[in-house]
């Protein structure tokens, strides 16, 4: 699964079965943009090998300007709010056993539908100490 958090309450998730490549985190990104459309991007990642493919420097070397990149440091998941999604998700999800990968996926949609119609839990995530200076 690969997740975008906005300061705003909006929640981006897509997910398939199998690693995400270089191309794929392109084709999240440029879905981003078009979410985007009038806006620049401030995009704020870990340093995840596939963030730094070749796809994807191409992919910004053709757009200058539209997305501007931050990585946060090395080893540092609590200044991530997209870890703070994957908490939640899991949270939900404890306790519960599923027999196959359908049974996840569909309590995983169910789970990210409610983030989805919970703006106000997604900006709370961007309140946590070490999280906050994204929106200061």
């Amino acid at each position: 699964m690969i997740a975008a958090v906005a300061p705003n309450g909006r929640i981006y998730v897509a997910g398939q079965e199998q690693a995400f490549t270089g191309e794929d985190i392109v084709w999240f990104l440029k879905k981003l943009c078009g979410r985007y459309r009038k806006r620049d991007l401030l995009v704020i990642w870990d340093g995840a090998a596939i963030h730094r493919s070749e796809p994807v420097k191409q992919f910004l070397r053709e757009r200058p300007g539209r997305i501007h990149l931050e990585r946060l440091p090395a080893y540092s998941p609590e200044l991530n709010p997209v870890e703070l999604v994957w908490n939640q998700l899991k949270g939900s999800l404890k306790n519960r056993v599923f027999t196959n990968l359908e049974g996840l996926t569909a309590a995983i949609l169910e789970q990210v539908k409610h983030l989805e119609e919970a703006p106000a839990l997604v900006r709370a995530f961007f309140n946590k100490k070490e999280i906050a200076f994204m929106t200061d």
